[in-house]
């Protein structure tokens, strides 16, 4: 098959599904000693093995630059078990094709040519290109550093074939690893020896995590030395940790993107949700679209992720507003009894409203619909805003998943694997696309999909929602002088009250306590499900996205260069993905404890 390069791809590609995938990217060495690939391939055909169990419902994909050695090694080993393969190639196929032995080369094609095997080649800057402003060395630096920055940015696990020394070469393995892991930055570029120290169980669960399948190079004295594969996390400038087994968190993160995918595929197959929804669709057919496969995947995401959002808040809905009406019956069933009949027919009723409330509340607690709606919304926003990035070639330029764990949202129970599905549709090379010329069909198609539907939307949300507020406050206002006028009622007329008979034997006072209780406890369940509903505070995020999103207006309405406006659209896709997650934890914390230390 013909390599695609990073920005021109074909129209469709059959790999694309909506099952959210899990991608392992690999790290190896090329002068692996030949005495030890029957090991090496027993090992990593146990890796896979583990992951298939752990992930019975999802795809596991593995991202691998295709180098001699460890690469073609896990390629070929991965490929016979049915794991599709996305080769990323650091430069062109010809050119690539220089560094290959014969025989390595023949295997490197034949893998190239399976089905389940799609390829990229990384695009390259000019100054790569240029043979006269790039030396040879710097030129091969830099393709492999490349390479490197697309292993980092869309692995959700990464696989080394390691020695297990430090080594100061960029884009090496070690070089790989240690910045996966944040061991190693620019600022940090010393070939200091490694510390390997055994898991304290106090790990950072925002940390990236390896699995090490430690590697003897050819002629090379330490073969003997190697310990057994672990899984590595990093732990300050030098030091890795240590773990034996797959850590508890991650575990529970792979679980929960797993029972995302399962999830979706048994509601779409019972028909439970509909055809989800297409920001591809949305989009005029002449605009003209590079990297429609790229923009396929996010849009397959963004669809899934919104389908359960709106599936799950219906039902969450639906919850809210039983348990207020739970509540008034309760309220009010208890009135009836005080003040107009002493009926055990009241206290029957106020007894089964109460038990069957306290039953459906543990039947349901369970199925966290509400946690659900919010990690589901949040994944869908992330990926309109990244769909619509793509699409103005601005991707490159915003780390979602960065800001995922700036935020702190992954760190709740239950989102810790949004990160997974964010990585996997990340850009490839240097930039998503090429960015397009303010006058462009693309741009023009960028601002009136993204921006100014976001802005048309968030305005008439706002202006609903304060109408709402208006008129939620009246209601309010209007209630608390009923009460008030049932109170003076009592205080300047009850003696005489109590000596009418309203029917029934019942007192006339009686009846203006039950009206004053009766509107008291409506008072009580409205607030209750509008705190429920938080009205207040979506308001509230509401406006600041409407500010986001009228700022980039104004900025770029005002601003030609083509560079600029690119830079506006990214500062706008950090800002309403940032709020998104903030009104994710804000509303977790509503109806959540927060976070505990040990949790996920």
């Amino acid at each position: 098959m013909e390599p695609r390069t990073d920005g021109i791809e074909p129209l469709t590609d059959p790999t694309l599904t909506a099952n959210s995938p899990f991608i392992v990217g690999v790290s190896g060495h090329r002068d692996l000693d030949p005495a030890a690939f029957p090991a090496l391939r027993s090992a990593v055909e146990n890796f896979i093995h583990a992951l298939q169990r752990q992930l019975p419902d999802t795809e596991i994909c593995f991202i691998v630059g295709m180098a001699e050695g460890a690469d073609l090694l896990v390629a070929e080993t991965a490929s016979a078990l049915g794991v599709r393969i996305e080769a990323i190639l650091p430069m062109p196929l010809a050119r690539y094709a220089t560094d290959f032995e014969a025989d390595n080369l023949s295997t490197l094609r034949r893998l190239l040519n399976r089905p389940d095997v799609s390829c990229i080649e990384i695009a390259s800057t000019d100054a790569v290109e240029d043979p006269v402003r790039s030396p040879p060395s710097a030129d091969r630096d830099a393709s492999y550093g490349h390479l490197m920055q697309a292993l980092i940015r869309r692995s959700s696990l990464l696989l080394v074939l390691w020695d297990g020394r430090s080594s100061p070469l960029p884009g090496g393995t070690a070089d790989t690893l240690l910045r996966y892991l944040d061991v190693r930055s620019n600022d940090q570029l010393t070939d200091a020896a490694l510390e390997f120290a055994a898991a304290d169980g106090a790990h950072d669960m925002a940390s990236r995590l390896a699995y090490w399948i430690p590697s003897p190079r050819r002629n090379a004295s330490q073969a003997n030395d190697l310990p057994s594969p672990c899984y590595l996390t990093g732990s300050g400038d030098h030091t890795l940790q240590c773990h034996p087994q797959l850590p508890e968190y991650f575990r529970t993160r792979m679980a929960e993107l797993n029972a995302y995918n399962l999830e979706y595929d048994q509601l779409k197959e019972k028909g439970q949700i509909g055809d989800a929804d297409s920001l591809l669709a949305a989009l005029p057919p002449a605009v003209e679209l590079r990297g429609r496969s790229r923009l396929e995947d996010i849009d397959l995401q963004y669809g899934k992720a919104d389908s359960l959002a709106v599936h799950f808040q219906r039902r969450s809905d639906r919850l809210f507003v039983l348990f207020g009406v739970m509540t008034f019956a309760m309220g009010l069933s208890y009135l009836i009894y005080e003040k107009l009949t002493e009926s055990r027919l009241m206290l029957l009723t106020y007894m089964i409203v109460l038990i069957g409330s306290l039953g459906v509340y543990y039947l349901l607690e369970g199925r966290r619909w509400f946690a659900k709606h919010l990690a589901y919304r949040a994944l869908a926003e992330t990926m309109r805003t990244k769909f619509y990035l793509r699409l103005a070639g601005a991707d490159h330029r915003v780390d979602a998943r960065e800001i995922l764990s700036l935020s702190g949202t992954d760190r709740f129970h239950g989102f810790g694997w949004l990160g997974f599905v964010i990585s996997a549709v990340e850009h490839v090379g240097l930039r998503a696309c090429p960015s397009y010329d303010p006058d462009s069909p693309q741009s023009r198609c960028v601002e009136n999909a993204w921006i100014e539907s976001q802005h048309a939307y968030f305005t008439h949300k706002v202006a609903q929602l304060e109408r709402a507020t208006i008129g939620t406050g009246r209601l309010r206002s209007a209630l608390f002088v009923v009460i008030i006028t049932a109170i003076l009622t009592l205080f300047l007329f009850g003696d005489a009250l109590h000596e009418i008979d309203a029917g029934n034997g019942v007192p006339m006072k009686n009846v203006v306590t039950f009206l004053m209780g009766f509107f008291a406890v409506l008072l009580g369940a409205w607030e209750l499900h509008q705190n429920k509903m938080a009205t207040r505070e979506l308001l509230w995020q509401y406006r600041n996205q409407l500010g986001h999103f009228t700022r980039a207006r104004t900025h770029l309405a005002r601003i030609a260069g083509t560079e600029r406006r690119s830079e506006v659209l990214a500062e706008l896709g950090k800002d309403s993905m940032m709020e998104s997650f903030l009104w994710t934890i804000h509303r977790y914390h509503r109806e959540h404890e927060p976070p505990s230390s040990g949790g996920s």
